[in-house]
């Protein structure tokens, strides 16, 4: 009788469950920079949107906002991609620690489970 033969021996890991895992952890990381990506583009967007139409606003907000070289368009730009990366990637992490929040508990579910 051979060792896999045996049926008190313990289940052996199936390979697949090992090379999910590093496609798992691509996949998170790349999660996270599209969602800071899209979130970047869209705060570019807005930014510049507010720069144009209320240029008044960053004006306002900044000191030198008076200065004749001040650009409220370019400062719109720069404000909304560093704020829409950084919402962006907030909202990657917490949608993969979601994901995984949610693989973990049907893992051992006996219904619906994997």
């Amino acid at each position: 009788m051979a060792g896999n033969d045996n049926p008190f021996d313990p289940p052996r890991p199936d390979d697949g469950d090992a090379t999910k895992q590093p496609t798992m952890m691509v996949w998170s990381v790349a999660v996270v920079f599209a969602s800071a990506l899209i979130g970047g583009l869209i705060g570019a967007g807005i930014g510049a949107a507010l720069g144009s139409f209320l240029p008044e606003y960053y004006r306002s907000v900044f000191s030198g906002g008076q200065s004749p070289n001040f650009d409220p368009v370019a400062v719109g730009i720069g404000q909304g991609l560093t704020q829409g990366v950084g919402g962006g990637g907030c909202i990657g992490i917490v949608l993969v620690a979601l994901f995984y929040w949610h693989r973990r508990s049907t893992d051992n579910c006996p219904r619906g489970g994997r």
